[in-house]
């Protein structure tokens, strides 16, 4: 009986703890995403602000379009489609469906879509590093 009341106390203490809340209210994410930081697979190669190899944004609209838009050497690409959104156990996620194949589609499949995801620290994430793409990183 006296385990059963340690193990009932340290799963009510761990239980309690809060986790950073991470944005999941439609408000929250809504709105411009501009790039903030790239990273590459090497050490020390993470760039910012004008540094970074292009500048862009997502722009998320509350009917699930969105706007994705990029400058690279003088040039800007803009391309628009539609998301859903996802809340995972581990964490807040988008995919982006785009209507045809563009070059700024950062994507693991080359399928015109692409996946995101919101971090603990309200930043969101590409997920095209996981598969040798470089770490892209953007608040809102």
């Amino acid at each position: 009986m006296k385990y059963l009341t340690i193990l009932v106390a340290f799963f009510s203490i761990f239980n309690s703890c809060s986790k950073d809340t991470v944005a999941t209210d439609s408000a929250d994410y809504q709105g411009k995403w501009t790039l903030i930081k790239m990273s590459g697979s090497m050490v020390d190669s993470e760039t910012t602000g004008s540094a970074m190899e292009w500048q862009e944004f997502y722009l998320f609209n509350s009917n699930g379009t969105f706007t994705k838009s990029r400058e690279r050497n003088g040039i800007k690409t803009t391309i628009s489609g539609t998301y859903t959104t996802t809340n995972h156990i581990e964490g807040f996620y988008f995919e982006l469906t785009y209507p045809n194949d563009s070059e700024i589609i950062g994507s693991c499949y080359g399928n015109q879509k692409e996946e995101l995801y919101i971090t603990e620290n309200n930043t969101l994430s590409s997920t095209w590093k996981n598969c040798d793409g470089p770490g892209l990183e953007y608040k809102k």
